[in-house]
C-alpha cells in the first residue's frame, strides 16, 4: 500500500514538474511577442464611441472678418491693424499676431503649436515667395533683420523668426514688426505657410518580392546591379544598424533643409529596405527633406547629380496643386524625368480621407450645403497629439478670384480655428484655405466652407482633404483623392493592394487627374514585413511604391538602353489585371508582375510581351502582424488579446504545477508525522 502511495506520489511530481516547464515556455514565448502579466498590463484608456448619425443639425454664423476685426483694434493697434489687412501675409500669422495681443506670449505660443507653425527651435517658420530667382540679395537683406535663412530654391525662401525677436519688437512702444517689413521688400510676393509633404504610412524577405516574381529574375542573377536608385523621404531613423543586412552595406546619404527628423522618422528606411529586397544589387542614394517646396528642390538636384536612374518618392502634398500635373512637385518630376529618371510615386492613402462637391447654397445662408440644406458642416474624427492636415481648394487656379473662407468647430459648434486667405487675383494666390491643427482630444470636429457676403460666384468644386481623419462616410469620395505629384504624366504613380489576395486596399488613392487622366497607373504589393516598422506590418502606397522602384532596377538591367517610358510600358504590359478589364483608376494597368526573366539579359533589348500569369504568395504569411491564414485581417487588438491569451494560459499551467507541488509538500510533511 505504501509502495502504491509513492508511485501515485512520484507521478504527481513529474505532472507537476512536466506543468511548471511547459507553463514556463509559453509564458516565455508570451513576452518574447510582446504580451504583459494581467497585473503588469496599465488600465485599457477609455475610448469616446462616436456616431456621424447623432450629429445635430447646428447653424452657425461666421465669425467677423480680418478685415472687420483690424478696424476694431485700429486705434489702439494701428501696426496690428495694417498687418491684418495685409494681403501678402497668410492669414495663420495674423491670428499669431492676434492671439499675441489679445492673450500675450503664451495664448500665442499655444496657438503656434496648435496651427503648426513653431519648431522646436522656438521659432515660427514662414516660405518667402518671389517674384524672381535672384534670392542672393534678399537673403542679405532678411538676415540683417535677424531672421534665419533656412534654405532657398528658385524663387523660394524658408525663413524661420525667433520667437524673442517677436518678443522684442511687440514690446516696444512703436511696434515695427519685422513679417510687416519682410513682406514690402523688393521682389516679395506672399509669406505663406510652409507647404509640407506628408509620408504615405519584419527582419524577413519581404512578401512582394515573391508576389511580383522578382525572385525568379534573382535567379537569373539579375538583381540590379550597376543601376542607381534614389530613395526621396522625410527621415531615414535607424539606417545604420540595418547596413549590411536589410540595407547594403555602403549607401550614400544627404539631408536637406531642417534635419529634426533625419533620425526620428524610420518612413524612407523601410522604403530603402522594400527596394534593396526588390533588386539587391542596385545602389542606394537616400534624400531626406523637411517636406517643404524649398528642401524638395535641393535634394532632387542632388539625385540628378547623382546619377540616379530611378527615384522612389512615397510622399505627397495634399490639396495644394490642380491635380493636373502642373503643381510644384510636378514640375521637379518632369525635370528629373527628362534627365532619363523613371519616377515612382506612391498615389497616396487618401481614398478614405476625401470630399468632392459643387458648391450650393440651397439655403442663403452663405454657407455650403454638404448634402443637404441643414448641413452646412462636414463632420469627422480628429485624432489627438499629432498635427492633423485640412486643406480645401477649388477650381479657380487660373483667376484665383473666387474668394472663400474655410472654418473649423468641435461638435458643439464652437469656432476653433478659421482660414481666411487672399483670393483677389493677385499674384503668389492660390485658390486654397486649411488648417495643420493638433486637436487636444479624439472627438468629433467639423469643417464649413463660407461665401463671404456671396461675392463668388458660387459655382466652384471643392475638394477637400483631411489628414489623418474618419470622414462621415456619407460624405467620402474616393474619385480624385490623388496626392501629388502622383498626379503628373511623369511620374508612375502606384497604389496598393493587399499582397496576400490582390484586394485593392480601401485607403489607395484613385484618379482620374482634373484633366481626366487615369490614375494610378500600376498597383503593388503593401502589408508587408519589415525590419524598420517591426512587428506591425508596413502598410500604404508608401509600401507598394518602392516594390515597383526595386522592379525597375532590374528591368534597367536586363535592358539598359530603356528610356523612363520603355520601362514604364514594360511594367504595365506585364501586369496582373485586376478590377474592370483595361486600365483604371483604382488599379491602373494592374498588379505589378515582373513575369518570366530574360534568358540572356546581356543581349535581349527588345524582349516580346510575356503572357501574364497569376501567381498566388509563395511566403508563409507572418502570423501576430495581422496576416491571419484565413485571409481575413486581424486588428492590432486582435493580436494583442491572442497573445495575452497565451500569457494567461502559460501562467495557469505554472500556477496548476505550484498547486500540485504545494499539495506533495504537505502530503509529505502527513506521513513525517503519522
Amino acid at each position: 500500500m505504501n509502495n502504491l502511495k509513492q508511485q501515485h506520489l512520484i507521478i504527481a511530481g513529474v505532472v507537476a514538474t512536466i506543468l511548471l516547464v511547459i507553463g514556463g515556455s509559453i509564458l516565455a514565448y508570451g513576452a518574447s511577442k510582446g504580451g504583459k502579466l494581467p497585473w503588469g498590463k496599465p488600465s485599457p484608456t477609455p475610448t469616446a464611441k462616436f456616431s456621424f448619425t447623432d450629429m445635430p443639425d447646428l447653424k452657425i454664423t461666421p465669425p467677423p472678418s480680418l478685415d472687420e476685426v483690424a478696424d476694431q483694434v485700429r486705434k489702439d493697434y494701428p501696426e496690428l491693424a495694417k498687418l491684418l489687412e495685409n494681403p501678402e501675409l497668410s492669414s495663420v500669422y495674423k491670428d499669431f499676431y492676434l492671439a499675441y495681443k489679445n492673450g500675450g506670449r503664451d495664448a500665442a505660443v499655444a496657438l503656434a503649436k496648435q496651427r503648426g507653425i513653431l519648431n522646436e527651435e522656438d521659432q515660427i517658420e514662414m516660405t518667402l515667395v518671389l517674384d524672381t530667382e535672384d534670392t542672393a540679395p534678399l537673403v542679405k537683406e532678411i538676415e540683417a533683420e535677424k531672421v534665419i535663412v533656412n534654405g532657398t530654391y528658385k524663387n523660394l525662401i524658408n525663413i524661420a523668426v525667433p520667437l524673442t525677436l517677436i518678443d522684442e519688437q511687440l514690446k516696444a512702444e512703436s511696434p515695427n514688426l519685422v513679417v510687416e517689413r519682410i513682406s514690402n521688400m523688393k521682389h516679395v510676393i506672399r509669406l505663406e505657410f510652409p507647404k509640407k509633404a506628408v509620408p504615405q504610412k519584419g527582419i524577413v524577405l519581404g512578401q512582394g518580392v515573391n508576389v511580383s516574381m522578382a525572385s525568379t529574375w534573382h535567379a537569373q542573377g539579375i538583381k540590379g546591379q550597376g543601376i542607381k536608385v534614389g530613395i526621396l523621404d522625410l527621415g531615414f531613423g535607424g539606417y545604420k544598424k540595418l547596413l549590411g543586412k536589410e540595407l547594403p552595406k555602403n549607401i550614400t546619404l544627404k539631408a536637406f533643409g531642417n534635419k529634426s527628423d533625419l533620425n526620428k522618422e524610420v518612413h524612407g528606411t523601410a522604403c530603402a529596405e522594400i527596394v534593396h529586397e526588390m533588386a539587391p544589387d542596385a545602389e542606394l542614394y537616400l534624400a531626406y527633406y523637411d517636406g517643404s517646396d524649398v528642401s524638395m528642390g535641393q535634394a532632387v538636384e542632388w539625385l540628378i547629380s547623382q546619377g540616379v536612374k530611378i527615384v522612389s518618392n512615397s510622399t505627397n502634398s495634399i490639396g495644394t496643386t490642380p491635380l493636373d500635373g502642373s503643381g510644384f512637385s510636378a514640375k521637379l518630376v518632369e525635370e528629373a524625368y527628362n534627365n532619363g529618371i523613371f519616377w515612382v510615386n506612391s498615389a497616396g492613402n487618401y481614398a478614405e480621407r476625401h470630399y468632392r462637391g459643387k458648391f450650393q447654397d440651397k439655403d442663403s445662408d452663405n454657407l455650403h450645403d454638404f448634402n443637404s440644406p441643414k448641413k452646412d458642416m462636414l463632420a469627422f474624427i480628429g485624432g489627438e497629439g499629432f498635427k492633423t492636415r485640412i486643406i480645401l481648394s477649388w477650381d479657380d487656379w487660373d483667376k484665383v478670384d473666387q474668394d472663400y473662407n474655410f472654418l473649423l468647430y468641435d461638435e458643439e459648434g464652437t469656432l476653433l480655428a478659421k482660414s481666411e486667405e487672399s483670393q483677389s487675383g493677385s499674384s503668389g494666390e492660390a485658390p486654397l484655405e486649411g488648417f495643420v491643427y493638433e486637436f487636444d482630444s479624439e472627438a468629433i470636429y467639423q469643417v464649413a466652407i463660407e461665401n463671404p457676403d456671396g461675392k463668388a460666384r458660387g459655382d466652384a468644386t471643392f475638394d477637400l482633404f483631411i489628414e489623418p481623419s474618419e470622414i462621415d462616410p456619407k460624405l467620402i469620395i474616393a474619385e480624385h483623392s490623388l496626392g501629388s505629384p502622383a498626379d503628373t504624366e511623369k511620374a508612375f504613380s502606384v497604389g496598393a493592394t493587399h499582397w496576400d489576395g490582390d484586394r485593392l486596399e480601401l485607403y489607395s488613392s484613385q484618379g482620374p487627374t482634373t484633366d481626366g487622366r487615369v490614375k494610378p497607373d500600376i498597383a503593388a504589393p503593401s502589408k508587408v514585413d519589415t525590419a524598420s516598422y517591426s512587428p506591425e506590418s508596413f502598410a500604404g502606397t508608401s509600401a507598394s511604391a518602392p516594390h515597383v522602384a526595386g522592379a525597375a532596377a532590374l528591368v534597367l538591367q536586363a535592358y539598359p538602353d530603356y528610356t523612363p517610358s520603355d520601362v514604364a510600358r514594360f511594367l504595365q504590359e506585364r501586369a496582373l489585371d485586376l478590377g474592370a478589364s483595361g486600365a483604371d483608376n483604382e488599379f491602373g494597368a494592374g498588379r505589378l508582375n515582373l513575369g518570366s526573366a530574360p534568358d540572356n539579359p546581356e543581349i535581349s533589348t527588345t524582349p516580346a510581351p510575356t503572357p501574364l500569369v497569376e501567381v498566388l504568395p509563395t511566403s508563409t504569411p507572418y502570423h501576430g502582424r495581422g496576416e491571419p491564414e484565413s485571409g481575413e485581417e486581424l486588428s492590432s487588438e486582435d493580436v494583442e488579446a491572442l497573445v495575452d491569451l497565451v500569457i494567461f494560459t502559460g501562467l495557469c499551467l505554472v500556477c496548476l504545477g505550484g498547486l500540485v507541488i504545494v499539495g506533495l509538500a504537505i502530503v509529505g510533511l502527513m506521513f513525517l508525522f503519522l
